[in-house]
């Protein structure tokens, strides 16, 4: 199943690379994360809960980042076990960065491959999802970065 989608934040490219570079601050982001934990050169630990469609799920998994361009383009795999469901997933993650003007279009895709009982929901259903996650995730990544971008201001403005 592939999932596409993008946002715009209103960031310079290099504010929002180096908030997705730094793998704890980012997956304060993500709703679900819980526990992550460097295990070795960008992989990480970690578990999501989630719930799609009438069923919570709690995945304990694993993240390698598998390719880095700074500023444009961040590769990821993703695999995790949900034991309550008997659910498998494991999914590509494409995170791609285009400037537009002084903002910053994120935009991504997952290629996602689900077994078990949460993948009787089918498209629709985890779409929907995704979308959910979606919007929080750009919420707070927006959030972040505008306090960044005030208390840099401020520094600036008591520094004068």
């Amino acid at each position: 199943m592939l999932l596409k989608d993008s946002f715009m934040i209103e960031a310079p490219v290099e504010a929002v690379w180096a908030l997705l570079a730094d793998v704890h601050r980012i997956a304060a982001c993500v709703p679900g994360i819980e526990n992550v934990e460097e295990v070795g050169p960008d992989t990480y630990n970690g578990a999501l809960r989630i719930k799609i469609g009438p069923i919570s799920a709690a995945f304990a998994g694993q993240v390698t980042i598998t390719e880095r361009t700074p500023l444009e383009r961040l590769v990821a795999e993703v695999s995790g076990q949900d034991k309550s469901s008997a659910s498998l997933v494991k999914a590509t993650f494409t995170g791609q960065l285009n400037r537009v003007e002084a903002s910053t279009q994120l935009a991504y895709e997952m290629d996602i491959a689900l077994r078990g009982r949460l993948a009787q929901f089918g498209l629709t259903v985890v779409q929907g999802t995704a979308k959910k996650m979606t919007a929080e995730f750009a919420r707070c990544v927006t959030a972040r970065l505008a306090v960044t971008d005030a208390d840099q201001q401020n520094q600036s403005l008591g520094a004068a």
